[in-house]
């Protein structure tokens, strides 16, 4: 998957609602009872080249909620969750990156509820804890663990930690989009990058246009 550029833009987001998702509660990082799933957006301006006007996410955000219109996001690569001291456990932000872009779009266009419910659960869980698993474990350290949610959620979640665990090191070079927002102005999110094929478009597009800028110059 191509990098994006630390900063590629920042624009204006609006919620459109949820996805598929279900209202469970967790603790550690923060005690809270939260829809978990797919949330839907509008880009209302600063739309980054290759994204789709609308698009759906995941939170990356416990500490914050989401606001119906998110404004100044700023579009960067998942990496930039580490270097910009949002993530500190080694390979958190990687982990997360492998599990959106490994689960998200089959929850999103066959899944059903337990999966994208479980998908966010194991993105929290790589991002604010071990990345072990999402049983109900409150020992003391535990910085992210789950209290109450439905069993299909639990164990598809556990799922996809177990598969991101026997994947080797294959989630270290994973990358998605992150959608960053100032603290109490709204909820960080990952999205998909754009596809290959669109940024190669795009890149293409680019270079004609600079080409014709080029004659024209000289002409």
């Amino acid at each position: 998957m191509s990098a994006l550029p630390s900063m590629a833009s920042a624009g204006t987001i609006d919620l459109l609602g949820m996805g598929k998702a279900e209202v469970v509660t967790v603790a550690g990082v923060r005690n809270v009872r939260a829809w978990a799933g797919e949330l839907t957006w509008e880009w209302l301006d600063g739309k980054p080249a290759g994204a789709d006007a609308t698009f759906y996410s995941y939170c990356v955000d416990l500490l914050n909620n989401e606001q119906d219109i998110q404004y100044n996001v700023k579009v960067k690569s998942t990496d930039g969750m580490v270097t910009d001291g949002m993530v500190t456990t080694p390979y958190a932000a990687q982990k997360a990156a492998w599990l959106f872009n490994t689960y998200a779009t089959a929850a999103h266009e066959s899944g059903g509820t337990a999966m994208a419910t479980g998908l966010q659960l194991a993105i929290w869980e790589v991002l604010f804890d071990d990345g072990a698993s999402l049983l109900y474990d409150a020992k003391a350290g535990n910085r992210f663990y789950v209290t109450a949610v439905s069993t299909g959620a639990l164990a598809a979640g556990n799922s996809f930690l177990s598969a991101l665990a026997e994947a080797g090191s294959s989630y270290q070079t994973a990358n998605a989009r992150w959608l960053d927002v100032a603290s109490g102005r709204g909820q960080d999110q990952i999205t998909a990058t754009p596809e290959p094929g669109t940024l190669l478009l795009l890149g293409s597009g680019l270079a004609g246009l600079a080409a014709r800028r080029r004659q024209k110059s000289q002409a």
